[in-house]
């Protein structure tokens, strides 16, 4: 993780759930760390190479780190925000010792959603924890994920 020696306020907090994680996005980014985010659930369906979050009443662990300006339109283009693919919104989360905090998280946009027949029903089990289990390093540094 990098020393912040600038001001907070030139960062953008986000939730890496996915291929954030597992493609290490999160490596050499300011304030890494494992937090829940609540009123979402994260599939995996069986027909994709990687998961989504959905809207619900559930919560999934994922990683909460953060990025300069210029690199949230770097993330804003390989999630596909101009094509349509995802879209990025504000989400509550809960951090360590239970502080509630805030971080833009990618979301299916509504097309995306009913073009790949996306429902919670997709993955009852949060199969992508497999996936970030295949990751020694993810899991010796962020054990906190698969609690």
């Amino acid at each position: 993780m990098k020393n912040n020696d600038i001001s907070d306020s030139n960062f953008i907090s986000v939730i890496g759930y996915g291929t954030f994680i597992t493609l290490g996005h999160w490596k050499n980014k300011f304030n890494v760390e494992v937090c829940t985010v609540n009123n979402f659930t994260r599939i995996f369906p069986r027909n994709s190479w990687f998961p989504y979050a959905l809207k619900s009443s559930g919560s999934f662990k994922a990683l909460k780190f953060d990025v300069t300006k210029e690199e949230i339109k770097i993330l804003d283009k390989i999630e596909g925000v101009n094509n349509g693919l995802f879209k990025r919104v504000m989400v509550d989360i809960l951090l360590k010792n239970s502080r509630s905090s805030s971080a833009f998280m990618y979301v299916p946009t509504e097309e995306t959603i009913a073009s790949q027949k996306l429902s919670l029903e997709s993955d009852k089990i949060d199969r992508w924890k497999e996936e970030i289990k295949k990751r020694p390093e993810i899991v010796r540094k962020f054990p906190d994920l698969f609690i």
